[in-house]
């Protein structure tokens, strides 16, 4: 009797373990994101939803393919989610499908409006962590900000600043961006760039330090307001320091129609096989670039440390570089080489 009822409590914990192994299989399965079927289906652990502001920028494009293939070791599946690919929605929406969605992390370009804040605060509360990447808003409750170093990006601004001060007399210098651009951490750029050129500017010389925000809210604003300034050329500054991409090509562009090449020193802001070229040709002094396979590897970083420890460093800073002459074929696409 006592044998028969061992054995039949070897069967019963058996079955139990076997139909215990299959539930756990079949709820691992459930969890999965289903990438669809053919050639690229795939099935990850983890979905993270990345907001962006352009998604068609080279920068954007550098920072989706870096943090793609970063998730894609750690078994997770980035979706990038842009409201210029969504006709009539802003990003607080493309926030609220994230959420909807019960993504497991969403990284995004803060742009510091309370409505976004509630946002990351209900994102919060729902276990869904989100990181802010190139713009910070340390109101809310992001796990994480990865983003530029404005102190060592400020050194590397003034340096090329410096090689291009009058010898004799004032400089005029004016630091121009877009609504867009327009960060905290572009403002420190701007008063490190300024209290290191005063510390580094010769006997004789002189600088007057200046900046300018576009308004890019509409359609062709920096193109009419950069063209403008060219037409007029009494307010022509000596040297011009782009902080914006398209506010670079719109300057390389009033430039050369304007007949202005060497008239005006620019300093340029990230790079595009255009801007490249304009350096190639000495219409652009040089330009500098953040890291952007840095910024998309950190925010998927951040949202692993988290996911695994329950914590996250709360600040990741990337590279810069610089680009001139010298270095330009090292930062083009392979078919333009």
């Amino acid at each position: 009797m006592k044998k028969f009822t061992l054995t039949v409590f070897c069967i019963l914990a058996g079955c139990i373990f076997f139909l215990s192994g299959i539930w756990v299989y079949f709820q691992k399965s459930m969890d999965k994101v289903d990438l669809g079927e053919g050639e690229y289906a795939a099935s990850y652990q983890k979905h993270y939803l990345m907001i962006s502001n352009d998604k068609d920028t080279l920068m954007w494009q550098s920072i989706y393919q870096s943090a793609s293939e970063t998730a894609k070791e750690a078994d997770a599946y980035v979706e990038l989610l842009s409201p210029e690919q969504m006709k009539n929605y802003t990003q607080e929406d493309c926030l609220r499908i994230g959420i909807a969605s019960h993504v497991d992390g969403i990284i995004l370009e803060a742009d510091g409006s309370k409505a976004e804040q509630k946002l990351i605060e209900e994102a919060a509360r729902e276990g869904i962590p989100v990181v802010t990447i190139l713009t910070d808003d340390s109101a809310c409750r992001r796990i994480s900000f990865v983003g530029l170093n404005s102190y060592e990006m400020g050194s590397a601004y003034t340096d090329q600043i410096a090689g291009m001060l009058n010898e004799k007399g004032t400089t005029q210098i004016l630091f121009l961006s877009t609504s867009s651009s327009k960060t905290q951490e572009t403002n420190l750029v701007y008063y490190q760039v300024k209290k290191e050129l005063e510390s580094r500017k010769k006997t004789g010389q002189s600088v007057n330090l200046s900046e300018y925000c576009v308004d890019s809210s509409a359609d062709f604003d920096t193109e009419e307001f950069v063209r403008d300034m060219f037409v007029n050329e009494e307010s022509l500054p000596d040297v011009l320091v782009c902080m914006d991409e398209v506010v670079t090509e719109c300057v390389y562009q009033a430039l050369v129609d304007y007949n202005q090449v060497g008239n005006v020193k620019v300093i340029g802001y990230y790079y595009s096989d255009v801007i490249l070229n304009a350096i190639d040709k000495g219409i652009l002094s040089s330009t500098i670039a953040m890291d952007m396979d840095e910024v998309g590897k950190y925010s998927v970083n951040a949202l692993e440390e988290y996911l695994s420890l329950g914590h996250s460093n709360g600040y990741y800073s990337v590279n810069q570089h610089v680009i001139t002459k010298d270095n330009t074929d090292e930062y083009r696409t392979e078919g333009e080489k």
